[in-house]
């Protein structure tokens, strides 16, 4: 009879462990390299967003420029922007308290509201999203026409896209008409922007 060694038939060779560990910490490192670039990334863009929405705008209107060019042959300008936005329901749903929700939800009908009364209605687009399980391709490609019949469940949500918004917004600005600053919660600044030389 032919004596059997188990450990030694299922336990690899010690080479194949030390290639594993090798393969792990080299994953374990990656991990470790790809966050702290994520982080000086994120740091980076902080950095860049300061000195393009402040600093830079702030020191040419102190020296009256309105542009210049680098050596190098870049353009600098500093444009004027608007950023304005609407609750989306899905803000509204995740709001943490009842009355964050109710505040919400009064400032997007408030928004709507405005935007119907100043002839821009079709800025407020509305989305309905219905889901359908497996198997169910025949209710789906007729669920237009049956929608309330068959009490599918579906999801409606309006809204208006912000840069679509703030576009909106800006134009009227521009052109001395009043806009409801707190409804669209409109934030305004300068912002340097360089074009590049080919």
């Amino acid at each position: 009879m032919t004596d059997i060694d188990l450990l030694e038939d299922v336990t690899p060779a010690s080479n194949e462990i030390g290639v594993i560990t090798d393969l792990a910490q080299k994953m374990y490192s990656l991990e470790d390299e790809i966050t702290a670039l994520e982080e000086q990334l994120k740091k980076a863009k902080q950095d860049l967003k300061v000195l393009a929405e402040e600093t830079i705008p702030d020191t040419m209107h102190e020296l009256n420029l309105k542009d210049f060019t680098l050596r190098n042959g870049a353009k600098i300008t500093i444009k004027e922007f608007i950023k304005a936005s609407i609750p989306t329901q899905s803000a509204i749903d995740r709001a943490k308290d009842e009355d964050e929700k109710v505040k919400l939800k009064l400032l997007q009908q408030q928004g709507f509201d405005w935007l119907k009364a100043n002839g821009a209605a079709d800025l407020i687009k509305n989305t309905v999203e219905v889901q359908f399980g497996r198997d169910e391709n025949e209710a789906c490609n007729e669920f237009t026409e049956q929608l309330r019949e068959n009490k599918t469940l579906y999801k409606r949500s309006m809204g208006v896209h912000p840069g679509t918004l703030s576009k909106f917004l800006q134009d009227r600005l521009e052109n001395g008409k009043k806009v409801p600053m707190e409804t669209f919660r409109v934030y305004t600044g300068r912002i340097a922007n360089i074009r590049r030389t080919k």
